[in-house]
């Protein structure tokens, strides 16, 4: 165990278990593996194991034995010998023994388990966890009862310890990096795409710094002019060929993480400095936000409400077109975590340690002709006053370059 573990986080998921009388939870997803036990998996087939009394272990191929045992907080690091030479060693069946002897040693009989994947990632396709699909259909041959722990584990997830806000401060200082050259990078001349592989260049840069070891961007979505940055309102919008010209409006959408943990961030500008047009509408996004974080009461406000605010508050800018979207979502082990929600329908309170984005948009048209659209994407961590928000994307949010 080279990583101190999350005592915060163990205590938190003992507690679970001992509600439901569960002997552990067997976790299969990347973003489940990275709480349980403080290590992004950086591989397939990596199951780990959380009992009741907090003993950690993790399943791995024999490859990854020497990372995991670096930079997780597992007790024991179980391998097996997949790709070594031409044993023909299946991973599957492998990891199967592997939790049989799991069982056998620890006594395990009645576990939980990630039986579901929140996916509500812009660009990444999960074709990588459909293998997980394989090992959890042997899971009630192997234990004795066997249930679903995907509420459990997403609740557990939503509500961030000390460690996991600090990780996550780590990965905005890594979208800050990519962000910086967004804004110094764009201009008239540059295609889409060659924006988007700078920005992506800035965040593959950040590894070492303060000893991340991993980071990555999800493709950066830029959008530039009228026509494209009007339905950047839309999930997936990647870079193209087009070349940005002046007076374009063009926006940044992109996910980073560091070492697992995300940052979701959108940032604007406008080729050769914004009009006044454009700076009440960005005006009005700012102050919607504030707004927001303004009316915050822990363990009462939510999700529905706060996004009420917001729009309210656009509209009384004048904007009553123009609002396509909802506020914001929670992040933080994903790009977009299932919960909190904060939109129209959302009855869940918004509690401290809940890590949202907090992303108002216009999107906007004129007798039928885009005009174009503007979004500002934060993430708040949640406090435990009133109006205590704290914005951990609090770099450069405006829309000229030469400010940044």
């Amino acid at each position: 165990m080279a990583t101190a573990p999350d005592k915060e986080r163990l205590d938190q998921i003992q507690k679970a278990l001992q509600e439901r009388d569960w002997d552990a939870l067997v976790l299969f997803h990347t973003d489940n593996i990275l709480m349980a036990s403080g290590m992004f998996p950086g591989s397939t087939h990596v199951v780990a194991i959380v009992t009741v009394d907090r003993k950690v272990v993790v399943i791995t191929p024999w490859w990854r034995e020497r990372f995991v045992q670096e930079e997780s907080w597992a007790d024991d690091v179980l391998t097996y010998d997949w790709c070594k030479g031409f044993n023909g060693v299946e991973p599957i069946s492998a990891i199967h023994d592997l939790l049989r002897k799991c069982k056998a040693d620890f006594g395990l009989a009645k576990i939980g388990y990630d039986a579901r994947m929140h996916h509500y990632n812009p660009t990444k396709i999960p074709s990588e966890f459909f293998i997980y699909e394989e090992l959890k259909l042997q899971l009630p041959e192997i234990f004795k009862l066997v249930h679903d722990a995907t509420e459990v584990i997403n609740q557990l997830k939503s509500i961030k310890t000390a460690h996991e806000v600090e990780k996550i401060r780590l990965a905005h200082e890594v979208a800050k990096a990519g962000v910086k050259a967004f804004y110094q990078s764009a201009g008239a001349g540059i295609r889409e795409s060659d924006l988007a592989a700078e920005v992506n260049y800035a965040v593959l840069k950040m590894v070492g710094y303060k000893g991340i070891r991993y980071s990555y961007c999800d493709p950066p979505q830029i959008t530039s002019g009228p026509e494209r940055t009007f339905i950047a309102d839309t999930l997936s919008n990647h870079a193209t060929e087009r070349i940005l010209q002046e007076g374009d409006p063009v926006m940044l959408e992109f996910g980073v993480h560091a070492d697992g943990f995300w940052a979701d961030i959108t940032r604007n500008l406008i080729v050769g400095g914004p009009r006044e047009d454009h700076l009440r509408i960005h005006g009005a996004i700012l102050k919607a936000q504030k707004e927001v974080m303004a009316a915050y009461i822990p363990n009462r406000s939510r999700g529905e409400e706060l996004c009420q605010i917001a729009w309210e508050t656009m509209r009384s800018e004048g904007f009553g077109e123009g609002i396509t979207h909802f506020l914001g979502h929670g992040l933080g082990f994903a790009y977009h975590e299932d919960r909190p929600i904060l939109g129209p329908g959302e009855k869940k309170i918004i509690q401290p340690g809940h890590v949202t984005s907090l992303e108002p948009g216009l999107y906007l048209k004129k007798n039928g002709i885009p005009l174009g659209g503007i979004r500002i994407e934060d993430n708040v961590l949640w406090g435990k006053e009133r109006g205590q928000a704290e914005i951990l994307s609090s770099f450069y949010r405006g829309l000229d370059s030469k400010d940044w």
